[in-house]
């Protein structure tokens, strides 16, 4: 069988898929010697080739290792071939065939996701067709997101291009269907989606029709039962309804590259504890057990040959933007000289649960004498005087409080933020430092949208949700001068707590919130 040239350079070895757009090929290139991918499309009219070619070449300035190369454009004879770097690769597709991946694994992929898609939005290109097979999972790594600019998988059932809304439904935002135009936010909305497939093993709004896919993307509210901590996060702060509530791609960059793993659960020797929280209705009508969550199931990687996956197929799936988007104090150190400490602290009470009860707040002072030591040598000479660390301004810590209310609602407060009505103390969770010093992370109190529960979170948006205040400053690490302890996010189902019990006392770990002065 004769070979087909095309621009005198590329070679068409055997066919790799062909669709409604037209066809790829798996081709040589003589002058450089590399194979690639060769695009023929199928273009119906002028404006549709310009508008290709215009789409294609500016997918080709893209510079970023998580984004498939555009080489070349060419048209000759009439047709339209885009030349594309060559992935052999499984889709992320193909690894959840397997079942949910680990939350580490998806968030390592999600943060390369996001790479790629940064660099589109700096360069004004929207990709509008972000799931699970268009994203390639090389054998050491790497991740690479295709379809820029030109293509989506053939002959994909599930791939609508109605009334100038093009992408695949089941991770679709829904400002699309309601005739917004696509925007960096219905990517993000796309990768939200993408990464709730990934570790729950199912797709959150696929339904058995396109129209009821809509529906659920207009409507209903995905719930995770699997995946916790900041992985979850960042999956429920993208898949917010409106655009302006959504997480950007800093917040969602930032989320998942400091949490390292969001299963990793820190031991520490036993603390008392505040008393089992009782359990309550959940956020969004799901149902759990009264036992703990299992620990997450792991996929073993697709092992065997990587089968061979075209770094993009045939039609135009992302949009030229108009432009382009542009893109503490520090405390004294520690005082060696001795410490004197003084607490005040109200008298114990007992308050009925009708009655709204106030935290305690503690104020330690800490004060140092500078000490001048002399010493007078044999010739009555005294040597320059040695003077002792200055003293560090006083520490204010205000007292961190666990509330619950009579639905059995949980609420962490301090003194700094006035306590919702109807709670009334639980117990203790230590002390926060009322202001910001070195080695210190502001903490807030947050509520669920269109939910009763309150939990407590390090990020000043609350992760997406509503944002009732701030709380004080916690520690990132144990300060050398002072005992602490850890405190810890729990989650029984749709019902957040605080709690100084590494265990959650029974129920689901979702991350170490910092420590807290004891």
């Amino acid at each position: 069988m004769h070979s087909k040239l095309v621009a005198g350079r590329y070679v068409a070895v055997r066919e790799l898929g062909r669709g409604g757009m037209g066809v790829v090929w798996l081709a040589e290139d003589r002058v450089i010697g590399r194979r690639v991918a060769l695009k023929e499309l199928r273009t119906s009219s002028a404006a549709e080739l310009k508008r290709v070619l215009r789409e294609a070449r500016t997918a080709g300035r893209l510079n970023s290792p998580a984004v498939v190369t555009v080489h070349d454009v060419v048209s000759e004879h009439g047709i339209t071939y885009i030349v594309m770097e060559l992935v052999e690769a499984p889709t992320l597709a193909d690894l959840m065939g397997n079942g949910p991946l680990p939350a580490e694994q998806v968030s390592a992929i999600g943060l390369a996701v996001l790479e790629a898609l940064e660099t589109a939005h700096a360069a004004g290109v929207v990709h509008r067709d972000v799931k699970p097979s268009n994203i390639m999972v090389l054998p050491d790594g790497r991740v690479k997101l295709a379809d820029f600019g030109i293509a989506r998988a053939l002959d994909d059932p599930g791939l609508t291009a109605t009334g100038g809304v093009m992408g695949s439904p089941g991770y679709m935002a829904p400002e699309l269907f309601t005739g917004e135009p696509p925007s960096p936010a219905t990517d993000l909305w796309s990768l939200g989606a993408t990464l709730f497939h990934a570790v729950e093993g199912r797709s959150p709004f696929q339904r058995e029709s396109t129209a009821a896919t809509m529906h659920a993307i207009l409507s209903e509210e995905p719930v995770l039962n699997r995946c916790t901590g900041p992985l979850a996060a960042v999956v429920t702060g993208l898949l917010t309804q409106v655009p302006a509530n959504r997480l950007t791609a800093a917040q969602v960059r930032q989320r998942l590259a400091s949490t390292g793993d969001p299963d990793t659960v820190i031991i520490e020797a036993p603390t008392s504890l505040v008393s089992r929280p009782t359990d309550t209705r959940p956020s969004w009508g799901e149902t759990w057990d009264d036992e703990p969550r299992k620990p997450k199931r792991r996929i073993a990687v697709v092992a065997g040959a990587a089968v061979a996956v075209t770094a993009l197929a045939l039609t135009t799936v992302f949009l030229l933007l108009p432009e382009a988007e542009p893109g503490r104090a520090s405390g004294a150190g520690n005082v060696s000289s001795p410490v004197t400490t003084t607490e005040t602290t109200p008298s114990s009470s007992t308050q009925s649960a009708s009655s709204s009860a106030a935290s305690t707040t503690t104020t330690t002072t800490t004060t140092t004498t500078a000490a001048t030591t002399t010493t007078t040598s044999a010739n009555n000479v005294a040597p320059p005087p040695v003077v002792t660390t200055p003293p560090r301004p006083p520490r204010e810590t205000t007292a961190l409080t666990r509330f619950r209310n009579a639905e059995g609602w949980h609420y962490s407060g301090s003194t700094i933020l006035a306590t919702p009505g109807g709670f009334v103390p639980e117990g203790p969770l230590g002390k926060l430092a009322a202001n910001a010093e070195s080695g210190t992370q502001p903490i807030y109190s947050c509520q669920i949208n269109n939910s009763a529960d309150r939990m407590t979170s390090g990020v000043a948006d609350c992760e997406g949700q509503r944002t009732y205040g701030l709380l004080g400053y916690i520690f990132t690490a144990p300060p050398a001068d002072v005992a602490t302890k850890a405190l810890y996010r729990c989650n029984a189902g749709g019902h957040h707590f605080d709690s100084l019990d590494p265990a959650c006392e029974g129920k689901t770990v979702e991350f170490r919130i910092g420590w807290v002065l004891t």
